[in-house]
């Protein structure tokens, strides 16, 4: 019995040493009081789960998004600043260019241009920079390339009066074929001039080089029916139809424009009545021509008829007193570098076509550009039976039909021109011993 209710209180003790589990807090509870219990809750505490600790909730620092803001404007200003700056500059440098292109702002100018044939765009571009006329070349380049207006031909050479109100467009029109500023000249080419004095003429009046002519004369194939068949050759083809008149020529002009509105004016001298003339006379233009620059280059205009009828009654084949030969100084003289008033017999025996002393007929090719006058005495040739003429000391034309009555005339005129000159020697030396 006495055992019985000993173990009832040991199992009540032990079932109140366990702790119980509260629900509502969700933990377990000591039933225990004192240290027991507090070591029981403890220990229970410990190993019970624990929820996880709530973190604190943390606002946004205001200070820090106050500078976030600000860096933004800031960013926003500089993004600003340099677009203004850029599209400034872009302005500025287009305005630059504007100007130039437009002619805007300029102070006034005029300058002189002369553009030589073969001149590229950027010398020419060079040429207007450095006359004060533009301010970039390489710009001007490009608008020329772009309009179109630097393509063959549409910039001529020649010497150009420019100012600063012309914009590129209008500057590239003025050195164009319609150009209303470009420099003209105005030349008279005497006649009987050569070939060679022509260009050399057209070369000091500022219209061509003579090299740039005589390499035009040369080798272009100029389209003239009247140089068809012409017995000489080269630059010498075109002597005697660069018709001797007043022209006005463009400064600094091609060779080839020149010597087209040369032979174009022969072109319209010789006219129908002319080639009428001349198929009345049974003769070639080539030969008409050739006759007139012998006439042009005997005598001075006051007897080219007589001339010219001496001329063909040399030429006739009834010509029994030189047989064919005009034995004419002039076509000997046309062969020399310079004109000599006595010719040697070294000179008589030069061996050329044009010599008409060693070779009867007409020379090759004519022996220079004869004027309208010789032209149409060529053409309308006295009726003569004379075959010589002799230049008297009194400067007149004296004519003979045979060669005895000449030769004495011509001795006669030696003689008396030597004891002229006797005389003035005479004179010279006294004056000399009286000074």
């Amino acid at each position: 019995m006495a055992d019985d209710e000993l173990r009832k209180e040991q199992e009540t003790e032990e079932e109140e040493k366990w702790p119980t589990f509260d629900w509502k807090e969700g933990i377990f509870s000591p039933q225990q009081n004192g240290e027991d219990e507090a070591d029981a809750t403890k220990v229970i505490k410990q190993d019970a789960p624990q929820p996880e600790p709530e973190q604190p909730h943390r606002e946004p620092k205001k200070k820090k998004k106050h500078m976030s803001v600000q860096a933004t404007i800031l960013s926003a200003l500089v993004y600003l600043l340099g677009v203004l700056l850029i599209s400034y500059g872009i302005a500025t440098v287009g305005w630059t260019l504007a100007n130039d292109v437009l002619a805007l702002n300029k102070e006034e100018l005029t300058a002189t241009i002369t553009i030589v044939s073969g001149e590229s765009v950027d010398e020419i571009a060079e040429d207007l920079q450095e006359a004060g006329l533009i301010e970039y070349p390489l710009l001007f380049k490009l608008f020329a390339a772009f309009t179109g207006k630097a393509e063959d031909g549409k910039i001529v050479s020649g010497t150009y009066e420019l100012t600063t109100d012309m914009d590129y467009s209008a500057l590239l029109t003025s050195i164009g074929p319609q150009s209303p500023v470009r420099s003209v000249v105005t030349v008279t080419i005497p006649e009987g001039y050569t070939l060679e004095e022509i260009f050399t003429l057209l070369e000091e009046s500022g219209v061509c080089s003579a090299e740039d002519l005589m390499e035009a004369a040369e080798t272009e194939d100029f389209d003239y029916d009247f140089l068809e068949n012409i017995s000489a050759t080269g630059a010498a083809r075109l002597e005697g139809y660069l018709f001797p008149d007043t022209y006005e020529f463009y400064m600094q002009a091609s060779a080839t424009s020149v010597i087209n509105k040369l032979l174009s004016n022969f072109e319209t001298r010789f006219d129908e009545e002319m080639q009428a003339q001349m198929e009345e006379l049974d003769r070639t233009m080539e030969e008409v021509m050739i006759v007139a620059s012998i006439i042009e280059k005997e005598t001075d205009g006051q007897d080219q008829k007589d001339i010219a009828s001496v001329i063909y009654n040399r030429l006739s084949e009834d010509n029994t007193e030189t047989n064919g030969y005009l034995q004419m100084d002039s076509t000997i003289q046309y062969l020399l570098d310079e004109r000599k008033e006595t010719l040697t017999a070294e000179d008589l025996a030069i061996d050329s076509p044009y010599n008409t002393y060693l070779y009867p007929g007409l020379p090759v090719g004519c022996i220079c550009c004869p004027g309208l006058d010789a032209i149409k005495a060529a053409l309308n040739p006295n009726e003569t039976d004379y075959y010589y003429f002799y230049l008297g000391n009194d400067g007149t034309t004296y004519f003979f039909s045979d060669y005895t009555s000449f030769m004495q005339f011509r001795e006669e005129q030696l003689a008396e021109a030597e004891s002229d000159g006797e005389e003035e020697d005479t004179t010279s030396a006294e004056e000399d011993d009286a000074a």
